[in-house]
């Protein structure tokens, strides 16, 4: 077995980890983990949200190094918890590298189930707005407007556009929508529908990550973590309060 390769692989694997959500100790874990699990006694891992390192140290005595970078990160949790299976088995078994080549394509392969997505959308930004105070007007409102949202964010993805620029031109499209609801009478409550429908924006688990990383000791993640969600967040305000500043909202 070509040793090099493998360990190629077992980085995808944590590449894969750190671009669909999975937190920096989790990351670092599983690579040490896996590399262990093959005879290499001697690793070292250091992991950012986007980036991380592997050293090892070669059965020849030889040091190798590995580096690889996300880019367009965003949360899939089903794959996170698939690539978790597939750690804990290489952990066990070992198994060799065609194996574990075909089982990486097949998880990197693995579709999206978009209609349930789609149906996220809308029944999030639903129960969020009925939460806040919205009446059935609203809620009806609301989800029409996580249904646009999805179809908005999908072709965002599609452009590669950067999450922050996506984060705020969402958060301007849903502002719209609901401010002309509001004038055209169609719902009474503007403030539950914005509220409801910025919820599937804000970033709740990016804002957990970061405090899981800096409470785990991984100070530089999550400060990077933590700045990403202020970041988003300042993006959502900016958007809602550029349109209400231009609508009247």
């Amino acid at each position: 077995m070509n040793e090099q390769k493998l360990i190629n692989l077992i980085g995808e694997i944590g590449r894969l980890l750190l671009k669909h959500g999975a937190e920096i100790y989790r990351v670092e874990e599983s690579l040490i983990r896996m590399c262990k699990s093959y005879g290499y006694l001697n690793v070292e891992v250091f992991a950012l949200p986007t980036y991380f390192t592997l050293t090892i140290e070669m059965h020849d005595n030889h040091t190798y190094t590995l580096s690889k970078r996300t880019q367009q990160n965003h949360v899939n949790l089903d794959m996170v918890y698939e690539l978790n299976n597939l750690v804990r088995y290489v952990c066990n078994m070992s198994p060799d590298y065609d194996y574990l080549k075909k089982k990486i394509n097949k998880i990197k392969n693995t579709p999206i189930n978009m209609p349930l997505v789609f149906v996220g959308y809308g029944l999030g930004t639903g129960f969020f707005t009925t939460f806040f105070g919205g009446k059935i007007n609203e809620t009806i409102t609301a989800m029409l407007i996580g249904f646009i949202l999805y179809f908005f964010i999908w072709l965002m993805e599609i452009l590669e556009i950067n999450n922050l620029v996506s984060t705020l031109l969402s958060s301007i499209l849903l502002t719209t929508i609901a401010i002309f609801s509001f004038k055209l009478n169609i719902i009474s409550s503007l403030q539950s529908t914005i509220i409801g429908c910025l919820m599937i924006l804000t970033p709740g688990v990016a804002i957990t990550n970061s405090l899981r990383d800096i409470m785990s000791g991984d100070y530089i993640s999550g400060m990077a973590r933590m700045l990403e969600a202020l970041l988003t967040a300042t993006f959502i305000a900016a958007g809602v309060g550029i349109m209400m500043v231009i609508l009247g909202g």
